[in-house]
């Protein structure tokens, strides 16, 4: 997993979450979505190869 998709995840997340939460809920959003993506990366791949291809 690189830096810079998940910089992409936490961004993305951000954009999104700060237009309905404002900017601090959208920076607890994406600290969520960054941390989800790093510890469910690695169990997807194991029980769910096809989703975790298109996730990464």
């Amino acid at each position: 997993m690189s830096f810079t998709k998940l910089l992409g995840v936490a961004w993305t997340a951000w954009k999104f979450a700060a237009k309905r939460l404002g900017p601090i809920g959208g920076l607890v959003v994406a600290a969520v979505a960054a941390v989800g993506y790093v510890y469910l990366g690695p169990r997807l791949a194991e029980n769910h190869p096809a989703l975790a291809k298109i996730i990464r």
